[in-house]
């Protein structure tokens, strides 16, 4: 009786265990190319920041993916800036360049492909004017640092595909 008991328990487990194995978890698929709106949570500025600092960005706008599947406004992720250079004498402008690398929905990571540069304004020309009327006084005229203040967005597009696994897990509160 015991030996019959104990085949009839390894005939289920042999009959159950491959359903078991070839039950994938559900996941939605962002593809490669997806557009993102991406809002910066914090002020980036070529007078204070360097290359290597890090900042937070968040999902900004719902985006609906091809099965239906919406991901929440919300979820946060990482950008980095690449080189900062500040405003300098003579009119010299400063210049700020920055990537934005993720975006985190629980544990996965959707890669994003967006990079932002930009210059500051320039006062050549006021330095000019400066040194004709003022002779070297003049070239102390200094140029503007660019600012990425918070709450400006940028839209960024998923580097690769991306398996998010489902049900999707709320975005982070504020």
């Amino acid at each position: 009786m015991l030996r019959r008991m104990v085949l009839l328990s390894v005939a289920a487990s042999l009959v159950a265990a491959p359903m078991a194995w070839g039950a994938e978890a559900p996941v939605a698929k962002v593809p490669e190319g997806t557009e993102l709106l991406i809002r910066f949570n914090d002020r980036l500025s070529s007078g204070t920041n360097s290359a290597g600092d890090q900042f937070s960005i968040t999902l900004d706008e719902d985006v609906r993916l091809a099965d239906g599947t919406v991901v929440k406004a919300g979820y946060r992720g990482k950008g980095e800036v690449t080189d900062a250079k500040k405003k300098g004498f003579m009119g010299q402008a400063g210049e700020l360049n920055i990537r934005l690398n993720y975006l985190r929905v629980g544990d996965a990571r959707v890669r994003l492909r967006a990079s932002k540069g930009g210059e500051g304004k320039g006062a050549m020309g006021a330095t000019i004017a400066l040194t004709v009327l003022f002779g070297p006084l003049g070239l102390l005229k200094r140029g503007h640092d660019i600012e990425i203040k918070p709450g400006q967005t940028l839209t960024a597009y998923a580097d690769q595909d991306a398996l998010l696994p489902l049900p999707l897990p709320p975005p982070p509160e504020d």
